[in-house]
């Protein structure tokens, strides 16, 4: 994942999804190969142009998501982060984001390295499980442990599954659940108001 600050805007829609050439190779390479793509499909966010609030007056924000495999020794993220940086700024001109390694101002690159050291996601996989068939909605782990009395499960792999609106509902699901088991009603003054944290941006170094 990338997230980017940069000068000036593009007039290209808010969602952006690139599909590789060879679009079967490059599933393979992330599901059974366990290597990173030459060609790799991608999806940009250029939330900016819906909501030019999210930056500076003449910058915007890009999100750029490729699906890579998971931790896997087939893959170095410290040996492999910069080029594939390199190769993602390269990759996002076919849709039209021309000329970004030029104007980043801001940057952050999350890799599954980092999401599985900093974040504890295992395997840095943060849609964790599959979305087979199989795996997918109830027939996701339930939020309720089946085992062991008083263990609630949460998160992406859960039910109903992963991406944050969805985990949220991960949340109120198990959140009723633990409720429920203690007696006690959403009512009875045992919910506080959340408070949200700060958003903090580092600058490129």
């Amino acid at each position: 994942m990338m997230y980017l600050g940069i000068e000036g805007t593009f007039d290209l829609p808010h969602h952006n999804i690139h599909i590789a050439e060879d679009y079967s190779r490059n599933l393979d390479e992330i599901e059974n190969q366990h290597t990173l793509s030459a060609d790799p499909s991608f999806y940009v966010q250029n939330a900016s142009v819906t909501d030019p609030t999210l930056a500076p007056p003449g910058m915007s924000t890009l999100y750029i998501l490729a699906p890579v495999t998971h931790q896997h020794p087939n893959v170095d993220w410290a040996q492999e982060r910069d080029r594939f940086r390199a190769l993602m700024l390269k990759q996002i001109a076919k849709a039209g984001f021309t000329d970004v390694e030029q104007r980043v101002r801001y940057e952050r690159v999350i890799t599954p390295a980092d999401w599985d050291r900093q974040y504890e996601i295992y395997k840095g996989a943060t849609f964790n499980l599959t979305h087979s068939l199989d795996q997918m909605l109830h027939l996701r782990p339930q939020n309720r442990f089946e085992d062991l009395d008083g263990v609630y499960l949460v998160g992406g792999g859960t039910h109903p599954g992963s991406g944050l609106p969805v985990i949220f509902e991960s949340a109120r699901i198990s959140t009723r659940l633990l409720l429920a088991d203690l007696g006690l009603a959403k009512s009875s003054g045992t919910f506080l108001t959340p408070q949200l944290a700060p958003l903090k941006f580092e600058p490129v170094q």
